[in-house]
């Protein structure tokens, strides 16, 4: 019987950052992951800041849309095309949940809670998430994504869904 070896490099894949963050209506902390495609970028300390800021994000961006709050809130973390966005969809499901009050039920009464936050390095400048919720026993999932603009990170996009 005959073995062959191969001769190859190993390589070692780029580390993760995880962690836990803690928030208001969690009974556990929330766990995060978030995985660079390139050497270098944030570390484990901005990485932690950015998966708290994410949750605060999504949190408020899923209750601004439910009418619980004003859109206005996160007027300093999101882009003005972002919010923009936030607003027609906030008015659009209003006028959904006027003539569908089942709907408002499951929606509109119950706090979100998160559950997990997955995130990406995509560049230097760019960074997306996933944050995972709940609203009573619907999955809510929002995905965000970062842009370093001038000296801070900005929100440009949120998908609620």
């Amino acid at each position: 019987m005959e073995y062959f070896v191969f001769n190859y490099r190993r390589y070692d894949p780029l580390p993760g950052y995880d962690g836990f963050i803690v928030v208001e209506l969690s009974d556990r902390p929330v766990r995060y992951h978030i995985q660079p495609t390139f050497v270098g970028g944030l570390n484990a300390q901005e990485c932690h800041a950015m998966a708290l800021a994410a949750c605060r994000i999504a949190c408020t961006s899923t209750d601004a849309v439910r009418g619980k709050l004003s859109v206005d809130r996160l007027q300093r973390a999101m882009t003005q095309p972002c919010l923009e966005r936030l607003r027609t969809m906030q008015y659009l499901l209003d006028a959904h949940m006027i003539t569908h009050p089942e709907t408002k039920a499951r929606f509109c009464y119950l706090p979100t809670v998160p559950t997990l936050v997955d995130g990406m390095i995509i560049s230097p400048e760019t960074l997306e998430m996933a944050v995972f919720m709940t609203i009573g026993q619907e999955d809510i999932r929002v995905n965000l994504r970062f842009k370093f603009i001038g000296s801070r990170w900005m929100c440009q996009f949120a998908d609620l869904g």
